[in-house]
């Protein structure tokens, strides 16, 4: 990972774009999406490609591409939101990350397929992005704590620690957080863009997998050799991956054994809790405790 660096704090008045780096969705949706932003006090561009369609796709790879580098390149833009997940935020990173490179560092939210996005930016460009909601999914319906969690994180402002659901295996640890969608990572193995676990802490969610599915993906990080060196695992909320005894049955067998802590239930991405977490920044993780604590700023003041 380069030399971490900040984008500057978002405020009330302030800019922000949306765009869909990967799969498409309904006009409606995103519109509703979009007045919740412009309800949170942000003015809000859309950029006409986030109701493009292609196939599943927001329109063909380069035009997301286009999309998505003329937004981070806008100086009057403060924050890029994505309209959804899907699929296809990874075909376009080839045609990005040359331009992506010469860029200073712009707030960035989202989680499923974004996940490609924020792990390039978090290991190539250095830069602290944000795991939290998307505007087609989410925006339109965050409960009062996580509408707080995202203008607060984006605003740099205070934040309490994040309440975890139980600990796998106690202990405590800090360090920089990393991760995100669990399939996705995996499918980043073996390409330019796989991020590196190596003495972080790394944040591991998704959705409607079975025990099964989980159990191979994970085998495939240990085997690959992705989680040797990792100084503490957090799992999301794990929606719909089966029954809570088969779920955790599966993690405690493929991470119990690591010799560092591990715990589950953080509240950000697929779950029913839509937490804003900032990845890039160092945390300190009490699995015991079941908390997990951001202790430096994830923007510049």
């Amino acid at each position: 990972m380069k030399g971490r660096r900040r984008p500057p704090a978002l405020r009330p008045g302030d800019k922000v774009a949306v765009v869909a780096p990967a799969s498409a969705a309904g006009r409606q949706k995103i519109q509703r999406g979009v007045r919740a932003l412009e309800r949170l006090g942000f003015r809000v561009a859309v950029s006409p490609q986030a109701f493009a369609r292609d196939g599943h796709f927001a329109g063909k790879d380069e035009r997301r591409a286009k999309a998505l580098v003329a937004a981070l390149a806008d100086r009057s833009v403060r924050a890029l939101f994505f309209v959804r997940g899907g699929f296809g935020a990874a075909r376009i990173l080839p045609l990005v990350e040359r331009k992506l490179e010469r860029l200073p560092p712009k707030i960035m939210v989202g989680y499923s397929d974004a996940t490609s996005l924020l792990g390039f930016a978090t290991e190539k460009l250095g830069w602290v992005v944000f795991h939290g909601p998307m505007i087609a999914p989410d925006l339109a319906k965050l409960s009062a704590s996580d509408r707080r969690s995202l203008v607060r994180t984006l605003g740099g402002l205070a934040t309490r620690p994040i309440r975890l659901g139980e600990p796998i295996r106690r202990g405590v640890a800090e360090g920089t957080i990393v991760g995100g969608c669990l399939s996705i990572l995996v499918s980043l193995l073996g390409t330019p863009y796989a991020v590196d676990f190596a003495d972080r802490i790394v944040f591991l969610e998704d959705v409607n997998e079975e025990p099964y599915s989980l159990d191979r993906m994970l085998t495939q990080l240990r085997l690959a050799g992705a989680l040797a060196k990792a100084r503490a695992i957090v799992f999301g909320e794990m929606h719909n991956c089966g029954t809570r005894r088969r779920l955790l049955a599966v993690l405690r067998d493929r991470t119990g054994d690591l010799g560092i802590p591990v715990a589950f239930g953080l509240p950000s991405g697929h779950g029913r809790g839509k937490q804003t977490l900032p990845l890039g920044v160092r945390v300190r993780l009490d699995a015991g405790g079941r908390r997990l604590e951001v202790i430096e700023k994830a923007v510049a003041l």
